[in-house]
């Protein structure tokens, strides 16, 4: 024969047990929210990127086009296109070979392109290359 006491769990096992269960799902529920949150950042860094990449694509298209003299210098320069949400500048400025980062000032072979690409959830994003006059 059993005692019934001793079957089954207390009234004060049950709350206990609840309340830990609930402390742990409140822990593992954070983690989801904070990963929600920030699941459609990469998106919109992703159509930064690819604005940022455009404005060099038509940079670079100006110059494929053997129009080297023509492309404007100066820091900032507007952008081509425009896309809502962002704020787009290009900074152009003649280099020479052994200094690819530093501005030249006067006319050489070499132009340093920078596209900088902001928006107010991604921050800036910046793509630079250099083209010569070959």
């Amino acid at each position: 024969m059993s005692d019934k006491r001793t079957d089954g769990f207390t009234l004060i096992e049950i709350i206990i047990t609840l309340v830990v269960l609930s402390i742990a799902a409140i822990g593992v529920l954070s983690v989801f929210a904070t990963g929600m949150s920030g699941s459609a950042n990469p998106l919109i860094v992703n159509k930064a990127l690819q604005f940022a990449q455009g404005e060099m694509d038509a940079v670079i298209g100006q110059r494929a086009a053997g129009d080297f003299i023509s492309i404007t210098t100066g820091n900032p320069l507007a952008c081509v296109t425009a896309t809502p949400g962002f704020n787009c500048s290009r900074n152009i400025y003649y280099v020479t070979s052994g200094a690819l980062n530093t501005s030249a000032g006067g006319p050489t072979n070499y132009k340093h392109i920078t596209i900088s690409v902001s928006s107010s959830t991604t921050g800036s994003i910046s793509l630079d290359t250099i083209i010569a006059n070959y």
